[in-house]
């Protein structure tokens, strides 16, 4: 089971150790976080990501425009990284939830539900975020590493359900790690729909609850269609993130206990 991490100015934070792989060994507590932006929180929490807990990678998922909006506020001793991880579509964008504001007609030219299946079918392949992901993970020595987007749930979804497969995690306990940020996420999504609900209809303020929802819907559709390219997850892994046998042997020794 994840660790949700105090910081009350953070969003969806938490450390993936104590997840349980299939073959009974389970993730360091202490190296491996996900989370949504750093972008409100304070000097106090700055210094308890880098004196206490010694956080030292941040990669950062979020597009060019989300982080001028909304930097991240760093912390010492950081290694801070930013390879945006959204397919490279122009009707498909991940950054929905970071400005919903920016993105009135590409939701009403798509259904949500339907726009938020197929972000998840394009989101694991040939994505040079999540090759950077799997750079850090076989190179950074077993140095801290939070992988985050804008409200840590689809692009860092994806990115977590690779590291997670990787050390050997089966779908059922990804699934569920994915599935908490629904509940962690919602004080976070009513403030901010709160913003938009006198500015739309009441039909386009249900989508963009669906925008924001984490639904096991959403990451299947990643895993059916990670299935129908390849023969096996460990293929995919393989072939798309250089994470062959030996690479995850390799990362296991690091990341697990």
């Amino acid at each position: 089971m994840t660790c949700v991490v105090p910081i009350k100015n953070g969003v969806n934070f938490r450390d993936l150790g104590g997840i349980k792989t299939t073959d009974g060994r389970q993730i360091r507590s202490g190296l491996l976080y996900r989370s949504g932006a750093f972008s409100l929180i304070t000097p106090e929490e700055q210094s308890f990501l880098s004196d206490e807990l010694n956080l030292h990678y941040i990669l950062d998922y979020r597009d060019h425009d989300e982080i001028t909006r909304h930097p991240d506020r760093l912390w010492q001793n950081t290694h801070y990284i930013n390879v945006p991880a959204n397919p490279l579509s122009d009707t498909v964008t991940a950054s929905l939830t970071s400005d919903l504001s920016n993105h009135t007609q590409t939701l009403k030219k798509n259904a949500p539900f339907d726009f938020m299946v197929k972000l998840y079918q394009l989101l694991p392949f040939k994505n040079p975020a999540y090759q950077k992901l799997s750079s850090i993970l076989l190179n950074s020595q077993g140095k801290p590493l939070v992988q985050h987007c804008a409200v840590g749930k689809d692009r860092t979804g994806v990115g977590v359900a690779l590291t997670l497969f990787a050390l050997g995690v089966s779908e059922e306990a990804i699934m569920q790690d994915y599935l908490l940020t629904e509940q962690l996420l919602a004080d976070y999504r009513e403030n901010l729909l709160r913003q938009y609900q006198h500015k739309v209809t009441a039909d386009e303020f249900e989508n963009r609850k669906l925008i924001f929802a984490a639904k096991k819907e959403y990451l299947t559709a990643a895993f059916d269609a990670i299935k129908m390219r390849y023969d096996s997850i460990d293929d995919w892994l393989s072939q798309e993130y250089q994470l062959n046998e030996n690479n995850r042997k390799k990362i296991q020794d690091i990341y697990l206990v």
